[in-house]
């Protein structure tokens, strides 16, 4: 496989100076047309690029050739980046994700298709393979138990049971811990057991239990499960500690009663202390290092208005040395400068301005790293780095067909709401003179999720159309600490929506857009908050584009897959309330009579997050008012299109609609 060079083929990190690669400014004049739509929808050549133990071998994920909508786990020279196998895991699953144990085992979760549908579902099946292709293993799942022939060898047993992995080191010769559920069609769930896997063959051995259903586990680095949490009731995550495995567990922070909610991510260097995540009143969330006898926290960071990103391990995985900070821009944020990652790492920024550059995988003895690159312009490039030498050789883009001087800068931006609560958000402008016409994009979700700075698929596509883009990230929205997500609770169609409409007002003052062209489009909650914005702003809007979404609330409390367990029903009257009135007067479905705007719903009829019977309501509902309407349905597929060519047709139909209705077009 030739894997297209877009950077020097090397280039040298001195921390006295920098002279490598500077990413240029977008120049539309370059491109003659924009990039074709499949460019925005294939999956990268590349992604979860890690370096095995030793160095010898690359790892990432790669689309099939024949089928790029399936993957494979592909081994590749460590040196060269040239792939030397592909690696399948014989069950026509697509990986979901893998890691390394030891310098020699691969080990992957996997997700197949069920029922004949497009959609792939997570299994909690377990393989694993020798980088050479030999030695395969259906490790843990239903379908582990059968023998094999040629290379394949057998596991012990099948199990009807879901298991990942508990952290990403081994606890021993061909070991790993992993956290195990039993399928059961139980609301309630049941307590995970923390079990020892062999990952040549397959052989388990029972550890120990959860304190509590549903709950997820942290090892230190001995191997020793100390960490328990588990949100069984939506008001935030119960943590359990303990001092090794055949310890007691104890809960020492319930939200309800501290106020207070604490995340884990991982121990330090001697085990003596835990990362955690706090939420805590009106502020984003803190990364703090919590002492494991005294209980005591110390605070290590907090953004200005955002909360942390994730944090990076050191050379040797045993501890952390900074935290992606989302205050805008993407940036890092280092525990201590002084240490050899963070002097590194800060070199390396010179070199990648208005990107971000982090280690995102080290050799075993950390003399060699990967260093991810990217941007809002640039999905992403590998580089390989000798800690030593300091010199970094270029491996592989993600999306090499992707040109970052020909997209747009998301460039961050902040307004207040109408009741004075300040919002933040991002938008992404086409080249040209302003206004242009506007697409607000709001995101799903809705709780706990929240637009970021980055490579955004959707924003560039639309921006490359001559639309500006606007994202903001409503009440309810994750990102910006416990409180302000708890702002959205019971507010759809509420608060919530307003914010959408101050932000779309915000643009029309800013001159960003054109007040006569401005459409919103969501998918999933955005796709709720799309046709919620055309009923109660209806002269607002010009068009509305619902994908996937929720128009009647009372099918989400009584059919959704998320009401199929306690926890999930929990979280649905947590966020929409239980009044039934309540619930239609603030769906869509409720105003169909009020819409102006020109609407396209686009749904997947085996859609088990968000029902088909929402579309059919709302279309319905559209019929009996007269309204028209453009609808795409795709029968097999579920939560939004998974074939590529589905997802084709879905943006070339919402492109087709939009020239229809804010484009060139509608301007005439």
């Amino acid at each position: 496989m030739t894997i297209a060079v877009r950077l020097p083929a090397a280039l040298l990190f001195m921390l006295t100076s920098a002279a490598a690669y500077t990413q240029a400014a977008p120049d539309a004049a370059k491109a003659s047309s924009p990039p074709p739509i499949v460019d925005f929808i294939r999956p990268p050549d590349f992604s979860d690029v890690t370096l095995s133990p030793d160095g010898k071998y690359l790892a990432a994920i790669v689309p099939m050739s024949d089928k790029p909508h399936e993957n494979l786990l592909a081994v590749l020279d460590g040196k060269t980046a040239k792939i030397v196998r592909v690696l399948h895991s014989g069950r026509e699953a697509l990986i979901a994700s893998y890691q390394w144990v030891g310098d020699n085992r691969l080990i992957a979760s996997m997700a197949v298709k069920h029922d004949g549908l497009d959609t792939p579902w997570l299994t909690g099946e377990l393989f694993a393979i020798d980088p050479d292709g030999t030695h395969q293993v259906n490790l843990f799942g239903y379908r582990a138990g059968g023998e094999t022939t040629g290379t394949h060898i057998a596991s012990r047993e099948s199990r009807y049971a879901f298991a990942e992995p508990i952290g990403d080191q081994p606890v021993g010769q061909d070991q790993i811990l992993i956290a195990v559920n039993d399928y059961t069609r139980a609301a309630e769930g049941n307590f995970t057991e923390i079990e020892r896997l062999n990952v040549r063959t397959g052989r388990t051995a029972r550890v120990g239990v959860s304190p509590a259903r549903n709950a997820s586990m942290v090892a230190d680095h001995a191997g020793q499960v100390r960490v328990a949490y588990a949100n069984n009731n939506a008001n935030g995550e119960m943590l359990w500690l303990r001092a090794n495995n055949d310890a007691a567990w104890e809960l020492i922070n319930e939200p309800s009663k501290s106020g207070v909610d604490i995340h884990p991510e991982g121990f330090n260097r001697d085990n003596s202390k835990l990362y955690v995540r706090v939420s805590q009143g009106n502020r984003p969330d803190a990364i703090e290092l919590m002492d494991v006898a005294t209980r005591q926290r110390t605070p290590l960071f907090q953004g200005q208005f955002a909360d942390p990103g994730h944090l990076l391990q050191t050379a040797d995985g045993k501890d952390y040395y900074a935290v992606v900070n989302h205050d805008g821009k993407r940036t890092l944020h280092y525990f201590d400068e002084s240490s050899q990652e963070a002097r590194l790492s800060k070199a390396l920024a010179v070199n990648f301005p208005d990107q971000l550059a982090y280690f995102s995988s080290f050799t075993q003895d950390g003399k060699h790293a990967i260093v991810h690159v990217a941007s809002d312009r640039n999905p992403g490039d590998f580089y390989l780095f000798d800690l030593d030498s300091r010199e970094a050789h270029y491996l592989m883009s993600a999306e090499p067909w992707i040109d970052p001087q020909h997209m747009r800068p998301m460039q961050p931006i902040e307004l207040t709401a109408r009741d004075g609560l300040a919002l933040h958000g991002f938008l992404t402008q086409p080249a040209g003179s302003q206004p242009h016409p506007l697409i607000v994009l709001p995101h799903g979700g809705p709780h706990g999720i929240a637009d970021q700075w980055g490579y955004d698929r959707e924003a560039q596509l639309f921006a490359s159309r001559g639309y500006t883009v606007l994202q903001i990230n409503y009440r309810g929205s994750g990102g910006y600490g416990m409180h302000f997500q708890q702002r959205g609770y019971k507010q759809w169609g509420l608060s919530m929506q307003d914010d959408l409409t101050d932000a779309t007002e915000w643009a029309i003052k800013q001159g960003y857009a054109d007040p006569k062209r401005i459409c919103i489009y969501g998918a999933s909650y955005g796709g709720y908050a799309a046709l919620q914005g055309a009923v109660r702003e209806p002269d607002l809007y010009k068009c509305a584009i619902g994908y996937a979404g929720v128009y009647d609330l009372r099918v989400q409390m009584d059919k959704s897959d998320t009401q199929r367990t306690d926890r999930g029903t929990a979280y649905l009257k947590l966020a929409l309330g239980e009044d039934r009135d309540d619930l239609l007067r603030r769906s869509p479905l409720s105003g169909a009579e009020k819409i102006k705007a020109d609407i396209l719903l686009l749904h997947g009829k085996d859609d088990q997050r968000v029902p088909f019977k929402n579309f059919q309501e709302f279309t319905a509902a559209l019929d009996r008012q007269g309204k028209h309407y453009d609808k795409l349905v795709e029968p097999l597929e579920g939560h939004g299109f998974f074939l590529p060519e589905h997802r084709q047709e879905a943006y070339q139909k919402m492109l087709d609609f939009l020239q229809r209705n804010i484009g060139n077009a509608a301007a005439r």
